[in-house]
Protein backbone atom coordinates (compact mmCIF):
# COMPACT_ATOMS: atom_id res chain seq x y z
CA UNK A 1 0.00 0.00 0.00
CA UNK A 2 1.63 3.39 -1.06
CA UNK A 3 1.61 6.35 1.49
CA UNK A 4 -0.65 9.36 1.12
CA UNK A 5 0.52 11.89 -0.42
CA UNK A 6 1.12 14.88 1.90
CA UNK A 7 -0.17 18.45 1.20
CA UNK A 8 1.66 21.37 3.19
CA UNK A 9 0.62 24.57 0.95
CA UNK A 10 -1.69 25.09 -1.54
CA UNK A 11 0.17 25.90 -4.36
CA UNK A 12 1.12 21.54 -3.57
CA UNK A 13 -2.25 20.98 -5.32
CA UNK A 14 -1.36 23.14 -8.43
CA UNK A 15 1.48 21.45 -8.52
CA UNK A 16 -0.05 18.04 -7.96
CA UNK A 17 -2.58 18.28 -10.54
CA UNK A 18 -0.30 19.87 -13.53
CA UNK A 19 2.43 17.41 -12.87
CA UNK A 20 0.24 14.52 -14.10
CA UNK A 21 1.05 12.06 -11.46
CA UNK A 22 -2.44 11.93 -10.04
CA UNK A 23 -5.29 11.32 -12.70
CA UNK A 24 -8.24 8.53 -13.26
CA UNK A 25 -11.57 8.88 -10.51
CA UNK A 26 -13.82 10.70 -11.57
CA UNK A 27 -11.52 13.72 -12.84
CA UNK A 28 -12.15 12.75 -16.77
CA UNK A 29 -15.81 12.61 -16.01
CA UNK A 30 -15.64 16.20 -15.01
CA UNK A 31 -13.67 17.41 -18.49
CA UNK A 32 -16.28 15.17 -20.47
CA UNK A 33 -19.34 17.19 -18.47
CA UNK A 34 -17.38 20.59 -19.28
CA UNK A 35 -17.02 19.77 -22.96
CA UNK A 36 -21.07 18.49 -22.88
CA UNK A 37 -21.58 22.34 -21.97
CA UNK A 38 -19.82 22.86 -25.36
CA UNK A 39 -22.03 20.92 -26.94
CA UNK A 40 -25.42 22.77 -25.54
CA UNK A 41 -23.40 26.24 -26.65
CA UNK A 42 -22.82 24.93 -29.75
CA UNK A 43 -26.42 23.58 -30.51
CA UNK A 44 -28.11 26.79 -29.45
CA UNK A 45 -25.77 28.79 -31.58
CA UNK A 46 -27.09 27.09 -34.53
CA UNK A 47 -30.26 25.30 -33.68
CA UNK A 48 -31.92 28.44 -35.26
CA UNK A 49 -29.93 29.16 -38.36
CA UNK A 50 -32.08 26.68 -40.43
CA UNK A 51 -35.38 28.69 -39.52
CA UNK A 52 -34.04 32.41 -39.53
CA UNK A 53 -36.36 32.69 -43.04
CA UNK A 54 -39.31 31.16 -41.60
CA UNK A 55 -38.62 33.65 -38.37
CA UNK A 56 -38.66 36.01 -40.48
CA UNK A 57 -41.77 35.32 -42.35
CA UNK A 58 -43.59 34.59 -38.60
CA UNK A 59 -42.81 37.81 -36.91
CA UNK A 60 -42.96 39.74 -39.78
CA UNK A 61 -39.83 41.06 -39.24
CA UNK A 62 -38.06 43.38 -41.43
CA UNK A 63 -34.51 42.81 -42.75
CA UNK A 64 -32.61 44.75 -40.02
CA UNK A 65 -34.59 43.61 -37.40
CA UNK A 66 -33.54 40.27 -38.55
CA UNK A 67 -30.21 41.03 -38.57
CA UNK A 68 -30.55 42.48 -35.02
CA UNK A 69 -32.50 38.77 -34.12
CA UNK A 70 -29.75 37.13 -35.28
CA UNK A 71 -26.83 38.95 -34.04
CA UNK A 72 -28.69 40.00 -30.23
CA UNK A 73 -27.24 36.42 -29.19
CA UNK A 74 -23.42 37.27 -29.75
CA UNK A 75 -24.36 40.54 -27.65
CA UNK A 76 -25.98 38.50 -25.19
CA UNK A 77 -23.31 36.22 -25.31
CA UNK A 78 -20.11 39.10 -24.57
CA UNK A 79 -21.90 40.37 -21.73
CA UNK A 80 -21.77 36.56 -20.27
CA UNK A 81 -18.67 35.56 -20.73
CA UNK A 82 -17.12 38.96 -19.11
CA UNK A 83 -20.00 38.53 -15.97
CA UNK A 84 -19.62 34.95 -16.05
CA UNK A 85 -15.54 35.26 -16.12
CA UNK A 86 -15.47 37.85 -12.89
CA UNK A 87 -18.28 35.83 -11.51
CA UNK A 88 -16.55 32.22 -11.96
CA UNK A 89 -13.51 33.72 -10.04
CA UNK A 90 -15.19 35.22 -7.02
CA UNK A 91 -17.43 32.21 -6.26
CA UNK A 92 -15.59 29.00 -7.68
CA UNK A 93 -16.67 27.14 -10.76
CA UNK A 94 -19.21 24.66 -10.30
CA UNK A 95 -21.87 27.22 -8.82
CA UNK A 96 -21.67 29.07 -12.17
CA UNK A 97 -22.40 26.35 -14.07
CA UNK A 98 -25.04 24.92 -12.47
CA UNK A 99 -27.37 27.65 -11.93
CA UNK A 100 -25.99 28.79 -15.67
CA UNK A 101 -27.62 25.82 -16.98
CA UNK A 102 -31.20 26.58 -15.10
CA UNK A 103 -30.95 30.06 -17.40
CA UNK A 104 -30.19 28.31 -20.20
CA UNK A 105 -32.95 25.31 -20.05
CA UNK A 106 -35.65 28.29 -19.45
CA UNK A 107 -34.06 30.85 -22.01
CA UNK A 108 -34.77 27.93 -24.58
CA UNK A 109 -38.54 27.07 -23.27
CA UNK A 110 -38.56 30.59 -23.89
CA UNK A 111 -37.17 30.74 -27.91
CA UNK A 112 -39.19 27.89 -28.76
CA UNK A 113 -42.76 29.20 -27.83
CA UNK A 114 -42.03 32.71 -28.33
CA UNK A 115 -45.45 34.30 -29.73
CA UNK A 116 -44.23 37.60 -31.03
CA UNK A 117 -40.75 39.19 -32.91
CA UNK A 118 -39.87 41.32 -29.32
CA UNK A 119 -40.44 38.29 -27.21
CA UNK A 120 -38.39 35.84 -29.24
CA UNK A 121 -35.37 38.38 -29.17
CA UNK A 122 -35.47 38.89 -25.36
CA UNK A 123 -35.45 35.19 -25.30
CA UNK A 124 -32.36 34.89 -27.84
CA UNK A 125 -30.78 37.69 -25.71
CA UNK A 126 -31.34 35.73 -22.35
CA UNK A 127 -30.08 32.61 -24.13
CA UNK A 128 -26.85 34.48 -25.39
CA UNK A 129 -26.21 35.29 -22.15
CA UNK A 130 -26.08 31.35 -20.74
CA UNK A 131 -24.15 30.83 -23.35
CA UNK A 132 -21.02 33.13 -22.63
CA UNK A 133 -21.26 32.30 -19.28
CA UNK A 134 -21.05 28.87 -19.80
CA UNK A 135 -17.77 29.22 -21.76
CA UNK A 136 -14.96 30.70 -19.24
CA UNK A 137 -16.20 28.02 -16.92
CA UNK A 138 -16.19 25.10 -18.99
CA UNK A 139 -13.00 25.84 -20.10
CA UNK A 140 -11.56 26.20 -17.24
CA UNK A 141 -13.09 22.91 -15.79
CA UNK A 142 -11.21 21.57 -18.55
CA UNK A 143 -7.85 23.02 -17.97
CA UNK A 144 -7.84 22.88 -14.01
CA UNK A 145 -8.15 19.06 -14.18
CA UNK A 146 -6.01 17.84 -17.24
CA UNK A 147 -2.40 17.64 -16.33
CA UNK A 148 0.42 20.40 -18.20
CA UNK A 149 1.15 18.52 -20.91
CA UNK A 150 -2.00 17.93 -21.78
CA UNK A 151 -3.91 20.97 -21.39
CA UNK A 152 -3.21 21.32 -24.78
CA UNK A 153 -4.70 18.19 -26.36
CA UNK A 154 -7.60 18.62 -23.59
CA UNK A 155 -8.92 22.21 -24.08
CA UNK A 156 -8.71 21.31 -28.12
CA UNK A 157 -11.36 19.23 -27.97
CA UNK A 158 -13.63 22.07 -27.94
CA UNK A 159 -13.47 21.65 -31.85
CA UNK A 160 -15.07 18.41 -32.74
CA UNK A 161 -17.38 18.45 -30.03
CA UNK A 162 -18.52 22.55 -31.12
CA UNK A 163 -18.48 20.49 -35.01
CA UNK A 164 -20.16 17.56 -33.77
CA UNK A 165 -22.72 19.47 -31.70
CA UNK A 166 -23.41 21.79 -35.30
CA UNK A 167 -23.86 18.51 -37.44
CA UNK A 168 -26.41 17.34 -34.99
CA UNK A 169 -28.10 20.16 -35.37
CA UNK A 170 -28.72 19.46 -39.06
CA UNK A 171 -29.28 15.67 -38.13
CA UNK A 172 -31.94 16.35 -36.24
CA UNK A 173 -33.22 19.30 -39.22
CA UNK A 174 -32.66 16.27 -41.79
CA UNK A 175 -34.61 14.29 -40.08
CA UNK A 176 -37.55 16.58 -39.10
CA UNK A 177 -37.61 17.39 -42.66
CA UNK A 178 -38.71 14.20 -44.13
CA UNK A 179 -41.59 13.73 -40.79
CA UNK A 180 -42.79 16.86 -41.70
CA UNK A 181 -43.25 16.27 -45.02
CA UNK A 182 -44.18 12.67 -44.45
CA UNK A 183 -47.08 14.28 -42.41
CA UNK A 184 -47.76 17.32 -44.66
CA UNK A 185 -46.63 19.44 -41.56
CA UNK A 186 -45.74 23.20 -42.00
CA UNK A 187 -41.96 23.12 -42.35
CA UNK A 188 -41.91 26.68 -40.81
CA UNK A 189 -42.70 24.90 -37.49
CA UNK A 190 -39.51 22.89 -37.82
CA UNK A 191 -37.36 25.40 -36.27
CA UNK A 192 -39.21 25.52 -32.95
CA UNK A 193 -39.31 21.97 -32.63
CA UNK A 194 -34.97 22.14 -33.37
CA UNK A 195 -34.49 24.94 -30.55
CA UNK A 196 -36.94 23.29 -28.09
CA UNK A 197 -35.04 19.80 -28.50
CA UNK A 198 -31.97 21.56 -26.66
CA UNK A 199 -33.57 21.30 -23.60
CA UNK A 200 -32.96 17.17 -23.66
CA UNK A 201 -29.26 17.36 -23.27
CA UNK A 202 -29.39 20.48 -20.99
CA UNK A 203 -31.33 18.65 -18.52
CA UNK A 204 -29.22 15.53 -18.88
CA UNK A 205 -25.82 17.29 -18.56
CA UNK A 206 -27.48 19.20 -15.70
CA UNK A 207 -28.34 15.87 -13.50
CA UNK A 208 -24.95 14.89 -14.66
CA UNK A 209 -23.10 17.76 -13.22
CA UNK A 210 -25.20 17.91 -10.26
CA UNK A 211 -24.15 14.10 -9.47
CA UNK A 212 -20.61 14.19 -10.41
CA UNK A 213 -19.33 17.54 -10.90
CA UNK A 214 -16.71 18.97 -8.08
CA UNK A 215 -14.73 22.25 -7.38
CA UNK A 216 -11.47 22.82 -9.43
CA UNK A 217 -8.93 22.12 -6.77
CA UNK A 218 -6.75 25.00 -7.54
CA UNK A 219 -9.98 27.40 -7.14
CA UNK A 220 -10.32 25.91 -3.88
CA UNK A 221 -6.64 25.77 -3.03
CA UNK A 222 -6.43 29.73 -4.24
CA UNK A 223 -9.55 31.20 -2.51
CA UNK A 224 -10.93 28.33 -0.11
CA UNK A 225 -8.40 26.34 2.39
CA UNK A 226 -6.19 23.38 1.86
CA UNK A 227 -8.38 20.63 3.41
CA UNK A 228 -11.32 21.76 1.30
CA UNK A 229 -8.88 21.40 -2.34
CA UNK A 230 -7.69 17.92 -0.44
CA UNK A 231 -11.70 16.32 -0.18
CA UNK A 232 -12.22 17.86 -3.56
CA UNK A 233 -8.59 15.63 -4.84
CA UNK A 234 -9.71 12.51 -3.00
CA UNK A 235 -13.49 12.73 -4.63
CA UNK A 236 -12.48 13.16 -8.25
CA UNK A 237 -9.01 11.31 -8.50
CA UNK A 238 -9.91 8.64 -5.70
CA UNK A 239 -6.65 8.72 -3.94
CA UNK A 240 -4.99 9.32 -0.44
CA UNK A 241 -3.85 12.44 0.21
CA UNK A 242 -3.40 14.20 4.01
CA UNK A 243 -2.81 17.46 4.76
CA UNK A 244 0.32 18.13 7.52
CA UNK A 245 -0.14 19.22 10.86
CA UNK A 246 1.77 22.48 10.18
CA UNK A 247 0.97 22.99 6.50
CA UNK A 248 -0.01 26.51 5.25
CA UNK A 249 -3.74 25.94 4.99
CA UNK A 250 -4.48 29.69 3.27
CA UNK A 251 -2.54 31.85 0.71
CA UNK A 252 -1.56 34.53 3.23
CA UNK A 253 -1.03 37.09 0.49
CA UNK A 254 -3.57 35.92 -2.52
CA UNK A 255 -5.34 38.49 -4.46
CA UNK A 256 -8.33 36.11 -3.71
CA UNK A 257 -11.82 37.75 -5.53
CA UNK A 258 -10.53 40.25 -6.89
CA UNK A 259 -13.58 42.97 -8.14
CA UNK A 260 -13.71 43.21 -11.73
CA UNK A 261 -12.24 46.61 -11.99
CA UNK A 262 -9.51 44.54 -10.93
CA UNK A 263 -9.49 41.72 -12.60
CA UNK A 264 -10.07 43.09 -15.85
CA UNK A 265 -7.06 45.57 -14.90
CA UNK A 266 -4.78 42.84 -14.36
CA UNK A 267 -4.63 41.44 -17.68
CA UNK A 268 -3.23 44.45 -18.98
CA UNK A 269 -0.43 44.88 -16.42
CA UNK A 270 3.48 43.48 -17.03
CA UNK A 271 3.91 40.23 -19.05
CA UNK A 272 0.12 39.65 -19.36
CA UNK A 273 -0.67 42.49 -21.45
CA UNK A 274 0.73 40.75 -24.47
CA UNK A 275 -0.96 37.98 -24.08
CA UNK A 276 -4.13 39.67 -23.78
CA UNK A 277 -3.56 41.97 -26.84
CA UNK A 278 -3.05 38.35 -29.29
CA UNK A 279 -6.19 36.62 -27.28
CA UNK A 280 -8.14 39.65 -28.59
CA UNK A 281 -6.58 39.39 -32.05
CA UNK A 282 -7.22 35.84 -32.65
CA UNK A 283 -10.50 35.66 -31.25
CA UNK A 284 -11.43 39.03 -33.55
CA UNK A 285 -10.24 37.10 -36.56
CA UNK A 286 -11.22 33.54 -36.57
CA UNK A 287 -14.77 35.25 -34.84
CA UNK A 288 -14.82 37.27 -38.17
CA UNK A 289 -14.12 34.90 -40.32
CA UNK A 290 -16.38 32.14 -39.21
CA UNK A 291 -19.26 34.12 -38.98
CA UNK A 292 -19.22 35.26 -41.90
CA UNK A 293 -17.92 32.47 -44.27
CA UNK A 294 -21.34 30.30 -43.06
CA UNK A 295 -22.97 32.46 -45.74
CA UNK A 296 -20.38 31.23 -48.16
CA UNK A 297 -21.25 27.28 -47.47
CA UNK A 298 -24.94 27.84 -47.94
CA UNK A 299 -24.56 29.55 -51.30
CA UNK A 300 -21.97 27.23 -52.40
CA UNK A 301 -23.98 24.25 -51.65
CA UNK A 302 -26.70 25.20 -53.48
CA UNK A 303 -24.77 26.73 -56.62
CA UNK A 304 -23.76 22.54 -56.84
CA UNK A 305 -26.67 20.73 -55.10
CA UNK A 306 -29.53 23.24 -56.40
CA UNK A 307 -31.68 25.95 -54.18
CA UNK A 308 -33.90 23.91 -52.56
CA UNK A 309 -34.19 23.35 -48.03
CA UNK A 310 -32.87 20.00 -48.51
CA UNK A 311 -29.65 21.40 -50.07
CA UNK A 312 -29.78 24.11 -47.21
CA UNK A 313 -29.36 21.16 -44.52
CA UNK A 314 -27.38 18.66 -46.33
CA UNK A 315 -24.61 21.26 -47.40
CA UNK A 316 -23.63 22.25 -43.85
CA UNK A 317 -24.21 19.08 -42.65
CA UNK A 318 -21.50 17.34 -45.00
CA UNK A 319 -19.36 20.45 -44.27
CA UNK A 320 -19.16 20.46 -40.59
CA UNK A 321 -19.08 17.22 -40.09
CA UNK A 322 -16.49 15.91 -42.64
CA UNK A 323 -13.87 18.86 -42.51
CA UNK A 324 -15.08 20.71 -39.01
CA UNK A 325 -15.14 17.37 -37.33
CA UNK A 326 -11.72 16.56 -38.89
CA UNK A 327 -9.57 19.51 -38.74
CA UNK A 328 -10.71 19.19 -34.97
CA UNK A 329 -9.37 15.83 -34.16
CA UNK A 330 -6.10 16.96 -36.24
CA UNK A 331 -5.88 20.30 -33.74
CA UNK A 332 -6.43 17.73 -30.57
CA UNK A 333 -3.51 15.50 -32.39
CA UNK A 334 -1.44 18.34 -33.19
CA UNK A 335 -1.59 20.39 -30.16
CA UNK A 336 0.78 19.24 -27.41
CA UNK A 337 3.83 18.22 -30.67
CA UNK A 338 2.91 21.63 -32.68
CA UNK A 339 1.79 24.37 -29.71
CA UNK A 340 -1.21 26.06 -29.80
CA UNK A 341 0.57 29.61 -31.70
CA UNK A 342 2.02 27.46 -34.67
CA UNK A 343 -1.47 25.66 -34.71
CA UNK A 344 -3.13 29.41 -35.14
CA UNK A 345 -0.57 30.27 -37.42
CA UNK A 346 -0.90 27.66 -39.94
CA UNK A 347 -5.06 28.02 -39.53
CA UNK A 348 -4.49 31.33 -40.74
CA UNK A 349 -2.50 30.45 -43.33
CA UNK A 350 -5.28 27.95 -44.38
CA UNK A 351 -8.06 30.01 -44.28
CA UNK A 352 -6.57 32.98 -46.19
CA UNK A 353 -5.38 30.34 -48.88
CA UNK A 354 -8.89 28.55 -49.29
CA UNK A 355 -10.52 32.67 -49.50
CA UNK A 356 -8.45 33.50 -52.56
CA UNK A 357 -9.26 30.01 -54.06
CA UNK A 358 -12.64 29.88 -53.26
CA UNK A 359 -13.23 32.84 -55.17
CA UNK A 360 -11.08 32.05 -57.92
CA UNK A 361 -12.76 28.84 -58.71
CA UNK A 362 -16.39 30.16 -57.56
CA UNK A 363 -16.89 31.88 -60.47
CA UNK A 364 -16.72 28.49 -62.66
CA UNK A 365 -13.82 29.46 -65.31
CA UNK A 366 -13.93 26.10 -66.79
CA UNK A 367 -16.50 22.60 -65.99
CA UNK A 368 -16.48 21.46 -62.73
CA UNK A 369 -14.42 24.36 -61.15
CA UNK A 370 -17.29 24.97 -58.56
CA UNK A 371 -16.59 21.57 -57.23
CA UNK A 372 -12.97 22.67 -56.53
CA UNK A 373 -14.27 25.76 -54.58
CA UNK A 374 -16.24 23.66 -52.87
CA UNK A 375 -13.77 21.93 -51.64
CA UNK A 376 -11.51 24.40 -50.63
CA UNK A 377 -14.12 26.18 -48.60
CA UNK A 378 -13.94 22.87 -46.83
CA UNK A 379 -10.10 23.47 -46.18
CA UNK A 380 -10.93 26.68 -45.13
CA UNK A 381 -13.36 25.24 -41.96
CA UNK A 382 -11.12 22.51 -41.44
CA UNK A 383 -7.76 25.10 -41.55
CA UNK A 384 -10.53 27.17 -39.15
CA UNK A 385 -11.26 24.39 -36.76
CA UNK A 386 -8.04 23.12 -36.25
CA UNK A 387 -6.48 26.56 -35.94
CA UNK A 388 -7.97 30.02 -34.83
CA UNK A 389 -11.34 28.77 -34.39
CA UNK A 390 -9.86 26.46 -31.41
CA UNK A 391 -6.62 28.13 -30.20
CA UNK A 392 -8.54 31.11 -29.71
CA UNK A 393 -9.87 30.10 -26.88
CA UNK A 394 -7.39 27.56 -25.85
CA UNK A 395 -4.44 30.55 -26.01
CA UNK A 396 -7.06 32.77 -23.84
CA UNK A 397 -7.84 29.48 -21.14
CA UNK A 398 -3.62 28.99 -20.64
CA UNK A 399 -1.96 32.40 -20.45
CA UNK A 400 -3.70 33.20 -17.04
CA UNK A 401 -3.46 31.50 -13.85
CA UNK A 402 -6.20 30.16 -12.15
CA UNK A 403 -6.60 33.75 -9.87
CA UNK A 404 -7.79 35.59 -13.38
CA UNK A 405 -8.25 32.79 -16.02
CA UNK A 406 -12.25 33.45 -15.83
CA UNK A 407 -11.50 37.38 -16.43
CA UNK A 408 -9.10 36.49 -18.82
CA UNK A 409 -11.66 33.84 -21.01
CA UNK A 410 -14.06 36.26 -20.68
CA UNK A 411 -12.48 39.00 -21.69
CA UNK A 412 -11.03 37.42 -24.85
CA UNK A 413 -14.77 37.20 -26.09
CA UNK A 414 -14.55 40.43 -26.53
CA UNK A 415 -12.21 39.90 -29.82
CA UNK A 416 -14.81 36.74 -30.79
CA UNK A 417 -17.76 38.12 -30.00
CA UNK A 418 -17.02 41.45 -31.98
CA UNK A 419 -15.29 39.81 -34.64
CA UNK A 420 -18.87 37.76 -35.06
CA UNK A 421 -20.49 40.39 -35.20
CA UNK A 422 -18.73 42.24 -37.40
CA UNK A 423 -18.76 39.26 -39.70
CA UNK A 424 -22.84 38.64 -39.51
CA UNK A 425 -23.36 42.54 -40.20
CA UNK A 426 -20.53 43.99 -42.82
CA UNK A 427 -20.53 40.55 -44.66
CA UNK A 428 -24.01 40.77 -46.65
CA UNK A 429 -23.02 44.30 -47.15
CA UNK A 430 -19.63 43.34 -49.15
CA UNK A 431 -21.75 40.21 -50.73
CA UNK A 432 -24.08 42.52 -52.33
CA UNK A 433 -21.53 45.02 -53.28
CA UNK A 434 -18.74 42.93 -54.69
CA UNK A 435 -20.12 39.40 -55.36
CA UNK A 436 -17.74 36.50 -55.09
CA UNK A 437 -15.19 39.26 -54.72
CA UNK A 438 -16.16 40.00 -51.38
CA UNK A 439 -13.77 36.90 -50.65
CA UNK A 440 -11.12 39.11 -51.69
CA UNK A 441 -11.97 41.91 -48.71
CA UNK A 442 -12.48 38.77 -46.29
CA UNK A 443 -8.78 37.00 -46.91
CA UNK A 444 -7.76 40.51 -45.32
CA UNK A 445 -9.27 39.31 -41.93
CA UNK A 446 -7.10 36.02 -41.39
CA UNK A 447 -3.60 37.88 -43.11
CA UNK A 448 -4.38 40.45 -40.04
CA UNK A 449 -4.85 37.16 -37.30
CA UNK A 450 -1.40 36.19 -39.19
CA UNK A 451 0.55 39.03 -38.54
CA UNK A 452 -0.50 39.09 -34.96
CA UNK A 453 0.75 35.67 -33.90
CA UNK A 454 4.36 36.61 -36.01
CA UNK A 455 4.72 40.00 -34.27
CA UNK A 456 3.69 38.75 -30.70
CA UNK A 457 5.57 34.95 -30.42
CA UNK A 458 3.73 33.93 -27.07
CA UNK A 459 3.04 30.54 -26.69
CA UNK A 460 1.70 29.04 -23.46
CA UNK A 461 1.49 25.33 -24.51
CA UNK A 462 4.44 24.65 -22.24
CA UNK A 463 4.21 26.86 -19.60
CA UNK A 464 2.79 26.76 -16.19
CA UNK A 465 1.34 29.18 -15.48
CA UNK A 466 -0.28 28.60 -12.29
CA UNK A 467 2.53 29.32 -10.76
CA UNK A 468 1.93 33.24 -10.88
CA UNK A 469 -0.88 32.27 -8.44
CA UNK A 470 2.40 31.88 -5.78
CA UNK A 471 4.90 34.36 -6.19
CA UNK A 472 5.02 38.25 -5.59
CA UNK A 473 4.01 41.06 -8.63
CA UNK A 474 3.44 37.89 -11.05
CA UNK A 475 2.44 40.39 -13.45
CA UNK A 476 6.18 41.49 -13.46
CA UNK A 477 8.19 38.05 -12.65
CA UNK A 478 9.46 35.81 -15.16
CA UNK A 479 7.63 32.31 -14.04
CA UNK A 480 7.91 31.09 -17.39
CA UNK A 481 9.26 28.01 -18.27
CA UNK A 482 10.38 26.36 -21.82
CA UNK A 483 7.31 27.27 -24.51
CA UNK A 484 6.79 25.64 -27.58
CA UNK A 485 9.18 27.54 -29.79
CA UNK A 486 12.25 25.57 -27.71
CA UNK A 487 12.44 23.38 -30.97
CA UNK A 488 13.83 26.20 -32.66
CA UNK A 489 15.59 27.83 -29.94
CA UNK A 490 13.33 30.95 -29.20
CA UNK A 491 11.58 29.92 -26.08
CA UNK A 492 8.50 31.65 -24.82
CA UNK A 493 7.80 35.75 -24.74
CA UNK A 494 5.03 37.32 -22.79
Amino acid sequence: MSAPIVLRHPQDVVNLVNSGRISGGKSHLVVVIALAGIFMDAYDFTSIAFGLSYVQEDFGLSPLMLGLTSGVILVGALIGSLTGGILMDRIGREKVFTADLIVLIIATILCAVAPNAWFFFIARFIMGLSVGIDYPVALSFISEYSAQRNKGRALNMYAPVWYVAVGSTFVLLLAGYFLFDAFSWDIGELWRVIVAFGVVPTIIVLVLRRKYLTESPTWLAMNADLHRAAAVLRRAYKIDVVVAEDAVLRMPHADRKLPARLAFGRLWQGKYRMRTILSLAVNFCQGGQYYAVGFSIGVVTQQVLGDTVLTGIVGPLVFNLIFGVGGGVLGVFLAPRVGVRKLALFGFCGTFTSLLVVNIFGKEPFGGAIWIAALFLGMFILSHASGPGTQGVVLATMSYPTSIRGAGVGFAQIGNRTGGTAGLVIWPVLTAAYGLDALLWLAAVPFLGLLCLLLIRWDPTHVDVDVDDYVENPAFTDTTTAAADEASGEGARA
